[in-house]
């Protein structure tokens, strides 16, 4: 996700957390907590040699950057028929939440680092559905698939496949 183009209020350019909305250049839109991501650079400062001064030709030390605007707490952010509402902390999706694809699935739940993680819920367009733990996106860790025609598979998932699971009529 790209940085904001704009953002409202604009009396909270002073402000280092608050609500808002913001814009993005590819039309998505965020609204909800934020804050000043000040980022700080690190200078070491070399002790000048004894009898000798700073150098004429030393590079001055590099800017430091400029504070930026990051998603940070509850919020919705929209990009076309994709949709998040949850928390981020630090403009990264941390927390639970809800992202609803374009086809209409979804998954609710845990997330941590952008990804599923945790305990949570994806629910297909056809009525599918899974419930249980989840890992860098992928089923993992003891969980319920149902199928479409209602048939429940229960047990130890693994990196997204369900082996040696039995069918629960």
């Amino acid at each position: 996700m790209a940085e904001p183009a704009t953002s409202a209020p604009a009396e909270a350019d002073q402000a280092t957390s608050g609500m808002g909305k913001f814009y993005y250049h590819n039309g998505a839109t965020y609204e909800g907590g934020w804050k000043l991501l000040i980022k700080e650079s690190v200078v070491q400062v070399e002790e000048p040699k004894k009898g000798k001064g700073k150098a004429k030709d030393e590079a001055p030390p590099p800017p430091t950057e400029p504070p930026k605007r990051v998603r940070h707490g509850k919020g919705v952010y929209r990009e076309g028929d994709y949709v998040f509402e949850g928390h981020f902390n630090e403009d990264v999706i941390q927390g639970k939440g809800k992202f609803t694809y374009a086809s209409g699935a979804y998954y609710e739940g845990q997330w941590a680092n952008n990804s599923y993680n945790g305990k949570g819920t994806y629910v297909w367009t056809d009525g599918r559905k899974y419930e249980g733990q989840w890992v860098d996106n992928k089923m993992h860790g003891l969980g319920v698939y149902t199928d479409v025609n209602g048939h429940r598979w229960e047990g130890q998932f693994y990196n997204g496949s369900g082996p040696g699971l039995t069918c629960e009529l």
